[in-house]
Parts: C-alpha cells; sequence; structure tokens
C-alpha cells in the first residue's frame, strides 16, 4: 500500500477470528511474541493484564542498550480496534475486519502528527518501520496457523519476585481508590486527545500555508506567462532635448563613406601657439603678422633642388655600375 515515510500501513490475512486476535494485542505481556523489530523484550509486572481505553503500560525495550517505554490506549473498540500512543507522540493502530476465510489485519504507524519529525529520519525509523510491520503480519498470521508451530511464551514480566502485600481498605476507601483512579484514566485520556488535537491543529495550519504560498507562485507564474505573451515592457522614457545636445556635442561621430568611395582624408591636428603669440597674449598688445613668402618661379625652384649624383652611364663616360648594397653589421 501507498504510504509516506511517516505514516505506513501494511495488511495481512491472519486465519483466525476477531476476537482472538483482539484478545492477543490486549495482553501486553503477548506484544514480544509478534513483535517484527525484536525490540520488545516484556512487559512490567506491575502493568495491567488487559488493556482499555486510557490505560498506560510500560515495556522493556532494546535497542543497543535497554530502555523503558511508556504507551497510552487512545483507541478502543472490542473485537475491531486498538491503538496506543508512544510518550514522543506516535501511534501504533490495529484494525480487526473480518473476511471470509479468516481476519483482515491492517496495522498502521502513524508519525505525521509530530511537529519535530527529524530525529525518526535521522534514527532510521522511517526505512525500518514498513519492513518491521510486515514481520510482525508475518509472525501473527503464524500465531494463529495451526501448521506451525506456535512460538514459545515470552520471557517473564520483569519486576520485583516478592509480591507485595496487599493492605486491607475499608469499603469507603476502596471505592474513593477506584474513583481515583477512574479520574486519573479519563485524565490521562484527554490529555492524550488534547495532543493529538494540538498536533492535528498544527499540521493542519502547515498545510494551510504551503497551499496558499503554493497559490501565490501559481498567480505569479501566470501573469509572467500573460505578460509575455501580451509583450508588455516597461516604457522607456523620453530624453530631454537638453541632453540629446549635450551628448551630440561631447560625441561627434564622422560619418562612414560609401562603399567604393575615396576615404576623406583626416583632418591636420591644430597647432600649438607659438612663443611670440603667447607673449603677444600675456602683454596685451597685437600679433605682428608673419611676411608672406613670395613665391619663386619653377625655373628657380628646380635650380634650388639638389641635384643626383650620376653613379654612371654614357652621360660621365663610365660603364654604369648597380649600386652596392650596405652589410648590416652583425
Amino acid at each position: 500500500m501507498e504510504s509516506s515515510p511517516y505514516f505506513v500501513t501494511r495488511q495481512r490475512l491472519v486465519q483466525a477470528p476477531p476476537g482472538a486476535i483482539f484478545e492477543l494485542l490486549a495482553d501486553p505481556s503477548k506484544h514480544p511474541l509478534i513483535d517484527g523489530s525484536g525490540t520488545v523484550k516484556r512487559a512490567r509486572a506491575e502493568e495491567p493484564q488487559r488493556l482499555s481505553l486510557g490505560a498506560e503500560f510500560g515495556m522493556d525495550m532494546r535497542i543497543g542498550l535497554g530502555y523503558r517505554i511508556q504507551n497510552t490506549v487512545v483507541e478502543f473498540e472490542e473485537a475491531r480496534l486498538i491503538a496506543w500512543r508512544h510518550f514522543n507522540g506516535h501511534r501504533w493502530r490495529y484494525e480487526l475486519i473480518p473476511a471470509p476465510r479468516g481476519t483482515l489485519v491492517r496495522e498502521t504507524w502513524d508519525a505525521s502528527r509530530l511537529k519535530r519529525q527529524w530525529p525518526l529520519k535521522v534514527m532510521g525509523f522511517t526505512r525500518s518501520t514498513p519492513v518491521n510491520i510486515e514481520r510482525t503480519l508475518d509472525r501473527l498470521a503464524d500465531y494463529f496457523d495451526p501448521t506451525t508451530p506456535r512460538p514459545t511464551d515470552p520471557q517473564p514480566p520483569s519486576g520485583p519476585t516478592r509480591p507485595r502485600k496487599a493492605k486491607p481498605r475499608t469499603p469507603k476507601q476502596a471505592a474513593k481508590q477506584a474513583a481515583k483512579n477512574e479520574a486519573q484514566r479519563q485524565a490521562r485520556a484527554r490529555k492524550a486527545v488534547q495532543a493529538d488535537e494540538a498536533a492535528a491543529a498544527h499540521q493542519a495550519a502547515k498545510a494551510e500555508r504551503a497551499t496558499r504560498a503554493a497559490e501565490v507562485r501559481a498567480a505569479r507564474n501566470v501573469a509572467r506567462t500573460e505578460k509575455a505573451a501580451q509583450g508588455e515592457q516597461k516604457p522607456v522614457k523620453a530624453a530631454k532635448p537638453a541632453q540629446v545636445a549635450k551628448a551630440a556635442k561631447a560625441v561627434h561621430v564622422e560619418p562612414m563613406p560609401p562603399i567604393g568611395a575615396t576615404p576623406r582624408p583626416p583632418a591636420s591636428p591644430p597647432r600649438l601657439p607659438s612663443r611670440e603669440a603667447i607673449a603677444a597674449a600675456k602683454s596685451g598688445r597685437p600679433l605682428k603678422a608673419a611676411p608672406a613668402a613670395e613665391p619663386q618661379p619653377a625655373a628657380a625652384a628646380a635650380a634650388d633642388q639638389p641635384k643626383p649624383k650620376p653613379t654612371g652611364g654614357p652621360a660621365t663616360g663610365r660603364p654604369e655600375v648597380p649600386a652596392r648594397r650596405m652589410r648590416r653589421a652583425s
């Protein structure tokens, strides 16, 4: 059967009537006979011989080291249902359903109401409990199987060897003690019910918060999907004219020439002012313009240029010698 790590349920058909199985479950001293985990050792001598609603019973346990665990019966229906609650809050429940060939026994380990569930996971109970429940149901079926030898009786209950001597009481004292025991039993039952109700309310509030968070996430996802489908975007603020003019003035981009055209030569860099211009600016007098150079005729300009030295040929009367290459010093 499908179950969560903190709510495990298994069932098994047992060839026995519901009344016989219920008498076995209601007797704490017989629990070691059907325990599949091997941790239940014996019942206490001072514990009740038969369980009832609100009854408390302790069992000697052992997981590496011996310890004692106290249980309280929180559900009890004759020949149909019995459940006890550990001090930590988790429950063991046995449901007996009549079937054509016997009784369908359904065992449940319920730790879903606990506020702190991580210790059970750290100690490995979430992994070992399903296997132990199946072993318990197998041993319960073998206990009532006529072809299988019945397991031996468990160890005798632990406790004082000498029986306690009951003090003589008057009928009035006995009635008073019985009323006190009944009041204590009812108080324990109410306390167990209140603890279960508080745990159930805590789990319901936790589930409600998780549902609300899931609804908020789903609404956000739907809004994002609709926004993406409609193509909504945040409006872009238009730049002010002053900002546009400032940006255009600060950054001057030279236009690219068209493809195949001759690129325009870059503009000559600005010349720095001369010493005369700086001195005139400091003294406040006007700068004298430099005399313009007179144009020279083409013949004079050609005469001013140096003539190349002849290396040979018909003009010099010497054979032409190829130009030597300067050997580079290594």
